[in-house]
């Protein structure tokens, strides 16, 4: 009797840590916009976070090559930077938020997904105008590159609810979810009615967490500290049977926010562990 409990806890231990395994923690690099990308490689190697969505044209910045992250970059600053990456054991799992300020034409859109081909980067978080959908669709089955819907706050952005993000995923396969957890915080959307009702499409998301509920101009604060119930939200995480990214952005303490990270990282892996 004792035999089978013990095969029976060591399989369901088993099923809880593979419940995690597939959840990629990532840190958006805006959380070190005050830096060029190499320092802020530099920092996430430091943070034992392994990989990183980095946000369009933030500069390089080393050796003076300054170029801004992004199609335009001459070469070979492109190879300079996946040699840095492999150097470090970091990868870059997304790209964005991409906004019609960076592709500013139709035309525009598509380098951006050769770049991210050329850079190995599997998905462009995006908030792409309304006529602007099929085009991002039919570019990311091309290029094999997914699209994640984000959601900045509103007026500004118009997936600031997640209704508007379901409409804009109908009919779009190669569409996702990414949704930033403390803009929907901050647009007094329910982050739990939000997350149940993208389920199955959810790609990654932006984990944070901020001061105040429907309030725009509400600041980040420490994990665990705010509004955003971040347990509730890893719990139904994996009630979903999530896969992806776990991206990490924290824009509180801009220049000096690593012992602020290392502390929402522990966080996270607390919380983690109590899935179990």
């Amino acid at each position: 009797m004792r035999k089978h409990f013990l095969i029976f806890y060591f399989l369901l231990s088993a099923f809880c840590v593979t419940a995690q395994k597939d959840w990629q923690l990532a840190i958006q690099t805006w959380t070190f916009h005050k830096f060029p990308l190499y320092q802020a490689i530099n920092k996430a190697d430091s943070l034992g976070v392994k990989y990183l969505e980095v946000y369009p044209w933030q500069p390089w910045g080393i050796e003076n090559a300054v170029y801004p992250f992004g199609p335009d970059m001459p070469d070979p600053t492109p190879k300079m930077i996946l040699g840095y990456l492999k150097k470090r054991n970091i990868k870059i799992v997304a790209m964005g938020v991409l906004v019609k300020e960076h592709y500013k034409t139709r035309e525009g859109i598509e380098k951006w997904f050769v770049f991210a081909q050329k850079m190995k980067i599997p998905f462009i978080t995006a908030e792409p105008e309304w006529e602007d959908l099929d085009e991002f669709n039919r570019l990311a089955e091309k290029y094999k590159v997914k699209v994640a819907l984000h959601c900045h706050p509103k007026p500004a952005s118009h997936y600031w609810h997640p209704d508007s993000t379901l409409k804009a995923m109908q009919g779009r396969k190669y569409i996702g979810a990414w949704p930033d957890i403390g803009h929907w915080a901050r647009n007094g959307v329910s982050i739990m009615e939000g997350l149940q009702k993208l389920e199955g499409r959810i790609w990654g998301l932006h984990f944070k967490d901020v001061k105040e509920f429907d309030n725009v101009k509400t600041e980040d604060t420490l994990f665990g500290k705010g509004v955003c119930d971040l347990p509730t939200v890893l719990k139904e995480l994996k009630r979903q049977n999530f896969k992806g990214v776990v991206s990490m952005e924290y824009e509180a303490n801009e220049y000096n926010n690593m012992e602020d990270m290392r502390n929402n990282i522990e966080f996270y892996k607390s919380k983690i562990r109590k899935l179990d």
